[in-house]
């Protein structure tokens, strides 16, 4: 993928500093964010979207609970990633996706905006044309092929199980990603080089509170990564990993998290 190493510096810093933006059909924000506080319908949206959906052109969509997403379109054989949010003025419940640019900033210019609507007896999300009001797209839960090249399940499905995520650079300035589930009893953990050079742990998680520190079983080498957890004053934690070195992180969005993994596995070699 392009601009690798900027697009995951520039995301780490976004999910720090910016908030969901209201769709841009809505003259007043505070307004709508007024409006929409008590909104059932948000809500319902919001919890029918999360997971892993595909629409007529064959692209693949997974929304995530952080409300980020992470897409991958097939005729341009490119990965997107980005921040989506909803809201409603009464009548309609609105979709806004905010795409990273190339070096993972988010900007209004680089959004697109939709009515989104759930389709219970076809069991799809309708999305139509805010002004138009016409049927522009429609996703479909997305089922894997079968194919042993089709990896999509797998990483979207970890997306879904995922609820935080933390990426930064270790000592030697390669790329670290730490992702987990609520309690921890899922865990993730890639270290990707500058020569896409990549070790992975994904398994269980358990956390040592006498000693402060998290230990993840690989699933499938059955090997293990132990780490303490320090929270630095700035709000980053610094992840002590013994004589392996340490990585110092920063919260992240868990379309991050996904990426990241298929990137590696596409794209990079497997450290033993």
């Amino acid at each position: 993928m392009k601009n690798w190493k900027k697009l995951m510096a520039g995301f780490c810093a976004a999910a720090m500093v910016t908030s969901m933006v209201a769709p841009v059909w809505a003259a007043d924000e505070e307004a709508a964010e007024e409006d929409t506080a008590d909104d059932g319908d948000v809500a319902d949206v919001s919890e029918a979207m999360t997971g892993i959906w595909q629409d007529s052109a064959g692209d693949i969509y997974g929304f995530y609970k952080d409300n980020s997403f992470f897409g991958q379109w097939v005729e341009e054989e490119t990965d997107v990633l980005g921040v989506y949010s909803l809201a409603s003025d009464g009548e309609y419940t609105a979709l806004a996706m905010q795409f990273a640019n190339d070096d993972g900033t988010l900007d209004d210019e680089n959004m697109e905006t939709y009515l989104v609507q759930i389709n219970e007896e076809e069991n799809v999300l309708e999305l139509y044309d805010p002004d138009s009001l016409e049927l522009t797209a429609t996703l479909e839960p997305y089922e894997a092929t079968g194919d042993e090249a089709d990896y999509n399940q797998t990483y979207q499905d970890m997306g879904d199980l995922l609820t935080e995520c933390y990426s930064g650079q270790t000592e030697a300035g390669e790329t670290f990603i730490y992702a987990s589930n609520d309690d921890g009893t899922f865990c993730s953990v890639l270290v990707i080089n500058d020569q896409d050079e990549f070790v992975s742990f994904i398994g269980e998680g358990t956390f040592d509170e006498e000693n402060n520190t998290v230990t993840i079983d690989d699933e499938v080498s059955e090997m293990s990564l132990t780490f303490g957890v320090t929270l630095n004053d700035d709000n980053t934690l610094t992840l002590d990993m013994g004589d392996l070195g340490s990585a110092t992180v920063e919260e992240a969005f868990i379309a991050v998290a996904v990426q990241g993994l298929k990137y590696a596995v596409e794209n990079g070699t497997e450290m033993n």
